[in-house]
């Protein structure tokens, strides 16, 4: 008789087909995957297969993506700056071919129509120069700074203006380094950007608008931003946290609240009616009085190795507290910005009105008496379309007036006061021609030429007759000579004060006579007394070129106010390439062969400065190359590990297929043979 061993489990024919049905279909799962990483070359198809893989592979890939771009970004700036680069290269070639024009036109055996001839010959270099200043890549103007979608140069009267910006597009070679991919054109062919120089110290108060980032800070090194302390005399200490603070407004805020908080926890009084606010360049905190000798002491210090309460001019390095008699910290010396306020100029001693710009042969006549910041200036001046623009000094200080007119010397760029206005020029600092101004760089940089030092031809000793540049000659007819020292013509302030000096010496009133500036138009001024008969005139002696280096040449007196006013001797000349070329050419026409001569030499001038900017062009390429290969590299690296990653290990693979197809084959055969059993093949 037949049994069934004891140590055969028994299970419901169910259950047997379920489990082999599943390893099937685990086995056929399998294959499914692994012929799709065949078939994709990937090991890793989707997040679920491996999460931190997933994780690894989405970071290289982005990482790899970004590479790609900064290559992309490399090879357009490349190829930008290689237009650039043959631009500048024309200019030079044109720029010598115009030197070599000025050093032969000033030869003795030169004809004036050989003169006219080459006259001819440099409008056509100029045409060239601004053609190749006008130069184009694909999408954008080369030579427009971050303006490049529109001509950076364009006929102005007799001239050239730029119409560009002066800050540059650049790209990103990572590491947080950049490289231009345009230029700004006044800057790449002039050896310096001509300017008025403002001369006032404008000195911003601070207002609650003023941004940390534009605080100088006590010791001149701005504002690091962070956590500062707060005690009130040895009560508990209690931390303000100032790091997201970006305005001035925010730390005052932030001081105040922790301020009124501390007295309601603690149960004193700090703050008197002033509470925490700014005056002039400080924050000020108004502490209550105590009893005699007992005035409360708050006091800041800073967290750990920070410096944000000596930044902000809470403390000091030898600490100080704020009290009743204290009650004002340190100056934060807050950078001039175009977003500071007219009013809060402390070195604005009036109210602005109007100024006059001459430039290329146009006036305007800009109100300033509305603006409310200094952008609203650099707009209206801006808005005159008169080849002039408003930007803050390197120092932050005050403002200039540059000129982006290249036009011949006589129409260059000249700021002047209007007749019985508040001289808001003056106020502003940018009056052209002032008592500050320095002679050297009257006449385009030639200066002012003084006899000096001159000795009798007879005995040869010291004759001071020969040092006499000119005289003056009153309405009354009263005479005086005028010697103008090297000591003496510094600034235009000591020449009117030698002048003058002159006068009083030799016997003239300052009633009969008196020298200064203009009220309105800029050039030196002689007034004498209205009831002289005649006029104010000049006699040249000793063949000296300082009168007329004064501006004094031309001069043309008004009966009416009884003055006799001179020329502007100090016009902001534009010293480009186009600048320079225009004086050759007007030189060349007129036959002046001192003017050819002094174009010539400005000429070398913007030649060496052309050349500076092809060597800067060729450092911005170099480092180009250099970004590019450690792109190449990193970006090779990357796609190494990501593939390590990512990619499928074919062999592995393909004997992992193998061993799953024998797998299922099994699987099936098993699932074939159990289903044919019965219960005869148990009770055999």
């Amino acid at each position: 008789m037949s049994s069934i061993p004891s140590n055969v489990s028994r299970a419901p024919t169910l259950l047997v087909n379920q489990i082999q049905l599943a390893n099937i279909q685990r086995s056929s799962l399998g294959l499914f995957e692994t012929q799709s990483q065949l078939a994709t070359g990937r090991a890793v198809l989707r997040p679920s297969d491996d999460t931190v893989a997933t994780a690894a592979i989405a970071q290289l890939d982005d990482s790899i993506q970004r590479s790609g771009q900064r290559l992309r970004n490399i090879d357009q700036a490349d190829a930008n700056l290689a237009l650039v680069e043959s631009s500048l290269a024309e200019a030079n070639d044109l720029l010598l071919s115009a030197k070599q024009i000025a050093s032969t036109q000033v030869n003795i055996g030169t004809t004036q129509i050989e003169r006219e001839n080459q006259a001819q010959v440099v409008n056509s270099l100029i045409d060239g120069l601004l053609t190749q200043m006008n130069r184009k890549s694909v999408d954008n103007y080369l030579f427009g700074g971050s303006r490049t979608s529109s001509p950076p140069f364009e006929a102005f009267g007799a001239g050239f203006i730029y119409r560009g910006e002066f800050d540059k597009l650049t790209t990103d070679i990572n590491l947080g380094k950049s490289v231009p991919v345009t230029l700004v054109g006044i800057e790449s062919i002039s050896d310096e950007l001509s300017k008025v120089q403002g001369d006032v110290d404008l000195s911003p108060d601070l207002t609650p608008d003023t941004l940390l980032s534009d605080l100088r800070g006590p010791v001149g090194l701005g504002v690091t931003k962070g956590s500062i302390q707060m005690q009130l005399d040895n009560g508990p200490v209690v931390e303000i946290d100032l790091k997201t603070a970006d305005r001035m407004e925010d730390v005052v805020t932030r001081i105040e609240a922790a301020i009124r908080d501390y007295e309601t926890t603690n149960g004193v009084t700090i703050l008197d009616t002033g509470g925490v606010s700014l005056a002039g360049e400080a924050i000020t905190i108004d502490v209550v009085s105590g009893a005699p000798g007992t005035d409360p002491q708050l006091t800041f210090t800073e967290v750990g190795v920070g410096t944000t309460a000596r930044d902000l001019g809470l403390t000091t390095t030898g600490g100080f507290s704020f009290e009743a008699t204290q009650t004002t910290g340190q100056d934060l010396d807050p950078k001039l910005t175009m977003r500071s306020s007219i009013a809060s100029l402390a070195g604005l001693t009036g109210a602005l009105d109007e100024i006059v710009i001459n430039n290329a042969g146009r006036r305007a006549q800009i109100d300033l008496s509305g603006a409310q910041t200094i952008e609203d200036l650099a707009n209206a001046i801006q808005g005159a379309d008169i080849g002039a623009r408003l930007v803050i000094n390197a120092q932050g200080t005050g403002i200039d007036i540059v000129n982006l007119v290249s036009a011949a010397p006589d129409q260059s760029m000249t700021i002047e006061e209007v007749a019985g206005g508040n001289r808001t020029a003056e106020l502003l600092g940018i009056r052209s021609l002032k008592a500050s101004t320095r002679t050297d760089i009257l006449n385009d940089g030639r200066g002012v030429e003084v006899k000096s030092g001159g000795t009798d031809p007879v005995t040869g000793l010291a004759d001071p007759n020969l040092d006499v540049d000119f005289a003056i000659v009153l309405g009354d007819g009263s005479t005086f000579t005028v010697n103008l020292r090297p000591q003496d013509t510094v600034t235009i302030g000591d020449v009117i004060a030698r002048i003058n000096d002159e006068a009083n010496t030799q016997g003239i009133p300052t009633t009969a006579f008196q020298a200064g500036l203009g009220d309105a138009d800029n050039g030196i001024v002689f007034t004498q007394d209205a009831a002289f008969a005649g006029p104010i005139s000049l006699e040249r002696r000793n063949n000296s070129t300082a009168m007329f280096d004064l501006g004094l040449g031309d001069a043309t007196f008004d009966p009416t106010s009884a003055t006799l006013a001179g020329t502007d001797p100090a016009p902001v000349v534009s010293s480009t390439v186009f600048t320079r070329l225009i004086e050759l050419r007007e030189a060349l026409t007129a036959g002046d062969t001192s003017g050819i001569t002094f174009a010539g030499t400005k000429l070398e001038e913007v030649v060496d400065s052309v050349a500076q900017t092809r060597g800067l062009v060729g450092s911005y390429s170099k480092r180009l190359e250099a970004a590019r290969v450690r792109e190449e590299d990193v970006s090779v690296m990357e796609q190494s590990f990501r593939s390590e990653i990512r990619d499928l290990d074919f062999a592995e693979a393909s004997t992992k297929l193998t061993l799953l197809q024998t797998q299922l084959q099994a699987g099936l055969q098993s699932m074939s043979i159990a289903n044919q059993l019965n219960l005869l093949d148990f009770l055999g």
